[in-house]
């Protein structure tokens, strides 16, 4: 008891300190509040005195509670309760409140004061605590309701199990409390598996595992098991609940998937046998298809061109059916080798940056013959001056199929080709369109459209010809590109067919080849034959048309000051130099190179219409042509400053001797000397006695093959530096490409190439070993 005064002011101050605290008069009106009712109310002072309790009556409690507090503090009685309150600023707070009634000497209660302490913290604990268990309750009744459940003691003996459980084990309840789980125990497992499970649990880790159970009847079921150990403060388990789900059915299902997987895989590996058998027959197909038809149009060709030197028209014209005939079966064979290499899966591209209206005009260079054959109209329309990239050897063959067949059903009539830009589905592409105006198409003939070995009808077949390929080779081209080809028509109308391709390929494969190519550009530095000063583009045409047989590379400048740059970087073996230019003229070009120390040397040949033959000799020139000027007359010219091939020996290694004769009287034509292998191994021990400066290559021969002959040769330092040009008639794939990469400069397919194309290429690449010799004695 506090009986003295100064006992109790302490202990008043005391409360006044760590407590709410308000004091009312006996009608509810507060005429007292402390710091801490401020604080946590969040009112002010002045806002409470002359209020009641209602300013922080949050209204979650019933009116009923507040009845029973003023009939209890009424009656002079102390009430106690947790009470909710809302602060000014809107939110909750709860307060253990205890209102003590003061009641005047005639027993009337004139005030009321109440002490409380903020239990917010504990409220929303207790309310967390709730939920809680209440989530814990309906843990377990989804527990009960989903899963299959067990509760053991210490040492295994089961305590409890769920009604799923009894219904799988097919046991009571009463059979299976007291028991362990040996009960249902299959035999299935090793002692081991079970003996690593109680190592886990008995250290209090979780353990999880698939279990194959029996139940009463015999029956066997599959239980994917979660035991969960419960420890006490020492870390020991006391029980575990182990949690199952039956997984019977799943184990039945990967059982049977497993079984079926082995099937297919089985059934893959066949597939892919047979498709290798189909890869190396088509490989095989194309070799001996393609070696003897390559003779046929090649010794045509060359018994063409020596025939009409000798003055025998008919011969010429016979072997120049040959020659069609054998050209005609190569295009059918091809045809029927691409459209089995696509259905495959085996068809490769090799996507390439390309000049739009370059490809145009190589395009309509080779279908233009004929279309007038026909007696047709070839009208092109071509605005664009961009890139495309993509496959430049399957888009040109698309082109070419497309107006070759408008051409073939159009009869003294037009044929318009038009290449627009044109997007698709938010892609950037171009729209190639061939319209005619031939015989046209049904509907019925629509339908039968791009189908392999179809045409329109038979009567179309019996009158045009043809296998149907071609239209199906170019949509199944235009389709890997990441295009495709529409078609319109009308019977009698005529027809519109419509390429469109992407202006490049989603995934743009890095397009930098291995193989040489032919330049003229100015980035062939220090390999460039002629450099052309000359502002006219026809004369650019006429050069390139003249030397384009020849392998020489040549640049070109359109003004004297972009003619003298290029000299000075490129370092040319010769310069062909107009004189009438604006601006700077020929003659002033000349003297400045004339007057260039690290120029002076270099042969100028002056072609031009004016005829001041004096004046450029006196200047330095090598030579002086007035145009017009031929042909043969240029190139004779030429070849005084161009190293010739009479110091070339190249080495051809070809099993098949029809074609390894072909090629060696080519090459003696041309001027080389020529030595021969009948396979690798051959030319092996060749090159040990003279080292070639090129090999023509064939890839499939007896005893040593064309890989193996490469494999060997990059064993010997050398040998490394020799070119090589593969002329084969295999289908090459990606990985026999990898394998070649690096040591091959270029890949000619037998029967797709002219051998005034093959003797080209042999001088380009010829043409700057020999340059850089000369620079070397000089």
């Amino acid at each position: 008891m506090l009986s003295d005064l100064k006992d109790v002011k302490y202990a008043l101050s005391a409360i006044e300190a760590s407590s709410i605290v308000s004091i009312t008069d006996h009608e509810g009106t507060i005429t007292y509040v402390n710091d801490h009712f401020c604080e946590i109310s969040q009112y002010e002072r002045k806002e409470l005195i002359g209020t009641n309790h209602r300013a922080v009556n949050s209204g979650y409690h019933a009116q009923e509670i507040f009845t029973h507090m003023w009939e209890t503090i009424g009656a002079g009685q102390v009430w106690k309760g947790e009470v909710n309150n809302r602060a000014k600023d809107g939110s909750d707070y709860w307060v253990n409140l205890t209102i003590v009634p003061f009641v005047n000497d005639e027993g009337i209660v004139y005030q009321h004061v109440a002490i409380g302490t903020d239990i917010t913290k504990r409220k929303q604990n207790e309310t967390k605590l709730l939920q809680m268990m209440e989530n814990l309750r309906d843990i377990e009744n989804a527990l009960d309701e989903s899963s299959i459940v067990a509760i053991t003691d210490a040492k295994g003996v089961i305590t409890y199990v769920n009604e799923k459980f009894c219904e799988i084990s097919k046991y009571d309840r009463i059979e299976l409390i007291g028991k362990t789980h040996r009960v249902i125990n299959s035999g299935y497992h090793p002692k081991t598996f079970f003996q690593n499970m109680w190592e886990t649990i008995k250290k209090g880790g979780v353990w999880k595992g698939e279990v194959k159970n029996r139940a009463k009847d015999g029956s066997e079921y599959w239980m994917n098991t979660t035991i969960v150990p419960f420890v006490d403060e020492n870390g020991s388990p006391h029980q575990f609940i182990s949690i199952r789900s039956d997984i019977t059915d799943r184990v039945k299902a990967e059982a049977a998937l497993a079984e079926r997987t082995e099937q297919l895989a089985r059934a893959r590996d066949e597939a892919v046998k047979a498709s290798l058998i189909k890869s190396q027959f088509l490989a095989n197909m194309s070799h001996e298809l393609r070696t003897p038809l390559n003779a046929i149009i090649g010794y045509s060709e060359m018994l063409q061109e020596e025939a009409e030197i000798l003055g025998e028209p008919e011969f010429a014209e016979d072997l120049a059916k040959i020659s069609k005939a054998g050209n005609h079966l190569l295009t059918l064979i091809n045809d029927i080798l691409d459209i089995s290499k696509i259905e495959a899966g085996k068809m490769e591209l090799f996507p390439e940056p390309c000049n739009l209206p370059d490809l145009v005009q190589d395009t309509i260079a080779t279908i233009r013959p004929l279309v007038e054959n026909k007696g047709n109209k070839l009208l092109v329309k071509c605005e664009h001056e961009g890139m495309i990239t993509a496959d430049v050897t399957k888009l040109r063959q698309i082109l070419i199929n497309l107006l070759s067949n408008a051409n073939k059903f159009t009869d003294a009539g037009t044929i318009t080709f038009k290449v627009v830009k044109a997007s698709k589905n938010g892609r950037a592409g171009y729209s190639f369109s061939v319209q005619d105006t031939g015989i046209g198409m049904s509907p019925d003939q629509l339908d039968k459209l791009f189908q392999p070995f179809t045409q329109a009808d038979a009567s179309t077949t019996r009158k045009y010809g043809g296998t149907g390929l071609g239209l199906t080779i170019s949509q199944r081209y235009s389709r890997l590109m990441g295009g495709d080809i529409r078609v319109e028509s009308g019977l009698g109308e005529g027809t519109l067919f419509t390429c469109w391709l992407p202006a490049a390929p989603q995934d743009v494969i890095d397009t930098t080849m291995w193989m040489d190519t032919p330049g003229t550009a100015e980035d062939e530095g220090g390999e460039i034959s002629i450099l052309l000063i000359d502002d006219e583009a026809f004369n650019r045409e006429l050069m390139e048309r003249y030397v384009a047989k020849t392998g020489w590379t040549v640049a070109y400048a359109d003004s004297g000051p972009e003619g003298l740059r290029l000299a000075r970087k490129l370092r040319p073996k010769v310069i062909c130099l107009d004189i009438l230019m604006p601006s700077m003229d020929g003659w002033s070009v000349l003297s400045a190179l004339k007057n260039d120390p690290e120029l002076a040397d270099i042969p100028v040949v002056i072609w031009s219409m004016t005829s001041d033959r004096q004046l450029g000799y006196t200047l330095g020139v090598s030579e002086y042509l007035t145009k017009p000027v031929e042909r043969d007359r240029l190139i004779k010219v030429m070849e005084k400053y161009i190293p010739s091939s009479e110091e070339h020996l190249v080495l051809v290694i070809e099993d098949d001797a029809t074609a390894s004769e072909l090629m060696t009287r080519l090459l003696l034509k041309e001027g080389y000397a020529v030595s021969r292998a009948g396979n690798g191994r051959i030319a092996l021990e060749q090159m040990a006695a003279a080292l070639p400066s090129l090999i023509l290559l064939d890839l499939m021969m007896p005893e040593m093959d064309g890989f193996q002959f490469i494999s060997e040769l990059r064993k010997e330092e050398s040998w490394k530096a020799v070119p090589i040009v593969v002329v084969t008639a295999k289908t090459v794939t990606p990985a026999e490409r990898e394998i070649l990469n690096g040591y091959v400069r270029n890949i000619v397919q037998k029967g797709s190439f002219d051998y005034n194309s093959l003797a080209a290429e042999i001088r380009r690449i010829l043409t700057p070993m020999s340059e850089n010799a000369e620079g070397e004695c000089q």
